[in-house]
């Protein structure tokens, strides 16, 4: 290694004009998986002593940006983006004069262009974050021609190809003119062969984000909740903050709550890991779905402590339906005056906790606890719970057809499809054009219920349905999860 350095160094004083290499070496490997378990500091401690003995190693550019854009995901606060996005430009200029014949070379700078994308979205910066990833997947994609055997470029262009196949018709367009192509299908198989080749690398280049990012496709996009889980419930979560938030989430969103709470209480802790107050916000929440008592002091901890927008509003709103529930309508108003007036409407759930507190109808108790019983999978007790409440006790349109949804989802979770099936169809029938999500969440699930028994006319009558509604809180996720099941069914 040292005679490679020499060497190195020998040539630059012989022409200074010389292109500098990339080289994933022990120190690399070293400061990626402490950026990967989001122990920040000490990565870069260990990319400094590289930079300093290795100075022409220019991955080391790349390990900074991912130490850069991770600060800035967790935390979401202005001023640390507005101190480091400079340092994007500073290092492709850098990556100019690196080796323009490494398969790093190209895949550096579509990495830089990407993970800035991703983090303008946090800040709505929507038109510089849709021209970084046509810069991205130009360089990815002339990669690939180049070095088709550089696995790592599966990784990025999979997520990329498999996220432009959710795009709605009317915006597909759009994307054709940026030069962008792919669909989930494509994108879930280059993901699928980035984890198959990297496994006969004794350090898979990337692994980790790769299995995350995998997982997280196929819960969101493939519509496979149980391989998702699979594959999270495998991932080390107790010695990575990240690991931890992927396992957590993806716990909660499968029916796993009890799983979710043991690998948030038993998440890594101490000086060298990164503040990540999301993972209170979805302690809170699964706490929450077991209706504990003591689910407000994690949420408490996540609206204290985080001074980024995402989950603010609806982190409230949960808050105030943890005082409803204890009988304190008082601290109910309190905190749903609170999601009103802080956070962004940035997320769906966020959205919907902004529209709720702008009305003073208060939830219903009852059908509050039967649905965070639900989201917990608690499936048995949210229909006892359902069960007992008296329909003449509903007094409200909304309370009545959520009455309804309420039991098709919890029949859904308990696998009684006819059943689900006949309650979906009855909430449809009796929403027509409320502006609630009964309807075309209703659409939704009863499309993926006759895509799992295949019938696909159905399933795609039921996909498009749930598109048609435009007036509800969950717009985005919903059509977004509409045209991932239509390009499935398209595509079996």
């Amino acid at each position: 290694m040292f005679r490679h350095i020499f060497l190195l160094l020998l040539l630059a004083l012989l022409n200074p004009a010389q292109a500098a290499g990339f080289q994933y070496n022990k120190q690399c490997s070293k400061a990626y998986r402490l950026l990967m378990s989001l122990q920040i500091e000490e990565s870069e401690k260990i990319l400094a002593a590289e930079k300093q003995q290795n100075p022409a190693n220019h991955l080391t550019l790349l390990f900074d940006n991912y130490a850069d854009v991770l600060k800035i995901f967790i935390t979401e606060e202005s001023t640390t983006f507005n101190r480091l996005e400079p340092n994007k430009a500073r290092r492709l200029n850098a990556l100019e004069n690196s080796d323009k014949n490494s398969p790093y070379y190209r895949y550096a700078q579509a990495e830089i262009n990407l993970q800035w994308a991703l983090v303008r979205l946090k800040f709505e910066q929507y038109l510089k974050a849709f021209w970084e990833i046509q810069k991205a997947y130009k360089l990815l994609s002339e990669n690939q021609r180049l070095y088709p055997d550089f696995y790592p470029n599966l990784k990025s262009l999979g997520a990329i190809h498999a996220i432009i196949g959710t795009v709605p018709e009317q915006f597909k367009w759009s994307m054709k003119l940026m030069g962008l192509q792919g669909n989930i299908d494509r994108g879930m198989k280059e993901i699928e062969q980035f984890l198959q080749k990297g496994q006969q690398q004794q350090d898979q280049l990337f692994r980790e984000e790769g299995l995350v990012l995998y997982a997280f496709l196929l819960l969101h996009l493939q519509g496979n909740p149980g391989k998702a889980w699979q594959i999270a419930a495998g991932l080390p979560a107790k010695t990575s903050l990240l690991n931890c938030f992927a396992a957590a989430d993806i716990a909660l969103k499968t029916g796993h709550n009890e799983e979710a709470i043991a690998i948030l209480e038993q998440k890594p802790s101490g000086n060298g890991f990164a503040p990540f107050y999301y993972l209170d916000y979805l302690l809170g929440v699964c706490k929450l779905n077991r209706l504990d008592a003591d689910a407000d002091a994690p949420l408490f901890k996540f609206v204290n402590n985080f001074k980024g927008s995402s989950y603010v509003k609806d982190a409230y709103q949960k808050l105030a339906w943890n005082y409803l529930l204890k009988n304190r309508p008082d601290k109910y108003r309190t905190f749903m005056q609170y999601a009103l007036e802080r956070g962004k409407q940035f997320t769906d759930s966020d959205k919907q906790a902004h529209k709720a507190a702008q009305t003073t109808e208060m939830p219903h108790p009852q059908l509050l606890k039967a649905r965070l019983l639900f989201d917990g999978g608690y499936y048995s007790k949210a229909l006892t719970v359902l069960q007992q409440i008296p329909e003449a006790q509903l007094n409200t349109t909304a309370q009545k057809l959520e009455y309804i949804y309420r039991k098709s989802r919890i029949y859904n979770g308990l696998e009684q499809y006819p059943t689900a099936i006949a309650c979906y169809q009855q909430t449809i029938l009796q929403s027509k054009d409320a502006p609630y999500y009964f309807a075309p969440k209703a659409c939704l699930e009863l499309g993926k219920i006759y895509e799992q028994q295949g019938n696909i006319p159905s399933a795609t009558f039921y996909y498009r349905k749930a598109m048609e509604y435009k007036n509800h809180e969950y717009r985005n996720s919903i059509e977004q999860q509409a045209k991932a099941g239509l390009n499935r069914v398209k595509n079996p």
